[in-house]
């Protein structure tokens, strides 16, 4: 028992030292959100002359997903990628062939601790020229558990890239409406 409490000790100590190194309180300054245009706190921890700075949790983003350019030619669609939609979620699709599989999660801009915990839904598409008709429903993961139809469109964005936009929806309610390529960094 000595043994253990003696290798327990020196961290024990550590932990409090860290714990006690800085006495100022945390800041936020508003950004906007990758995508979405929607302002985010992001915890802002002050320098400790004590100890080498080390990213706060809440600093962390859960998913950085920048703009990327895709364009948009109607004779050869391909969807598979990651793509961030105007909710503050990420969404990663698959297409294979004329059927789109996707998995959208909230908060690509939180901590990575939250990503997916407000709302996760899975969807499956089947896509007909620049049509998408989709069947999705919210998983347990996020705290809502909603459900219904999409109609979806492929089309240009106006800069020449390719954007996928809701037309319209069934069941309980969707909140994305745009869904932009971008690349997870």
């Amino acid at each position: 028992m000595k043994l253990a409490l003696s290798r327990l000790t020196p961290m024990l100590a550590t932990l409090f030292i860290a714990a006690c190194a800085s006495t100022a309180s945390p800041t936020t300054t508003p950004t906007a959100a990758a995508g979405g245009g929607q302002a985010s706190q992001i915890a802002v921890s002050s320098p400790s002359a004590a100890l080498p700075a080390s990213p706060s949790p809440s600093a962390e983003v859960a998913v950085r997903c920048d703009k990327a350019p895709k364009p948009f030619d109607p004779n050869e669609i391909n969807l598979t990628g990651s793509w961030s939609g105007d909710d503050g979620g990420i969404y990663y699709l698959r297409h294979l062939g004329s059927v789109l599989w996707w998995n959208g999660m909230s908060e690509r801009a939180g901590s990575p601790s939250r990503l997916g915990r407000d709302w996760n839904n899975v969807g499956r598409g089947v896509i007909k020229a620049l049509k998408i008709e989709v069947e999705w429903a919210d998983v347990p993961r996020g705290e809502v558990l909603g459900s219904g139809t999409l109609s979806l469109t492929i089309k240009d964005d106006g800069t020449g890239n390719i954007q996928i936009v809701k037309d319209s929806e069934t069941g309980t309610g969707f909140g994305n409406n745009i869904w932009t390529p971008c690349t997870p960094g």
